[in-house]
């Protein structure tokens, strides 16, 4: 579970690298249409294992943790793009107080957000199951 959050999270800070060189105006919305691809081929990937029958209760429980991760996966997504909208100085504090989303903590350190920041990136549940279901 923690090589594949790893290597999304790699994958995102690439593309927060690449694109932004490559296309200075656009790259917010490239980065964007490539969230919401991964985020579907989570939510496709959910679906195979939520309707595949499962045989005994090891099945039962490998599934239930593969759609954790699925969910962990997603969330994380949903955070490098709400970091993407921030202020540059916000993803900055973000990103050196390591407090992402990946790690399953969210924000933890308010005080060096409250100082660089008058918003907070965090995850709206609430908006986050009307969009994605879950």
């Amino acid at each position: 579970m923690v090589e594949k959050e790893e290597n999304a999270r790699r994958d995102f800070e690439e593309l927060k690298f690449v694109l932004p060189e490559i296309s200075p105006h656009l790259w917010k919305e490239e980065f964007k249409i490539y969230v919401d691809k991964f985020i579907k081929e989570r939510l496709y990937e959910k679906e195979y294992i939520t309707m595949t029958p499962w045989l005994n209760e090891q099945e039962r429980e490998q599934g239930l943790t593969n759609v954790h991760e699925l969910r962990r996966l997603v969330a994380g997504a949903v955070q490098e793009w709400e970091l993407v909208q921030q202020s540059e100085h916000a993803a900055t504090c973000a990103t050196l107080d390591r407090a992402l989303v990946w790690q399953g903590r969210g924000y933890v350190s308010p005080n060096i957000n409250t100082i660089f920041s008058d918003r907070l990136c965090r995850v709206n549940l609430r908006k986050f199951r009307e969009l994605y279901g879950w």
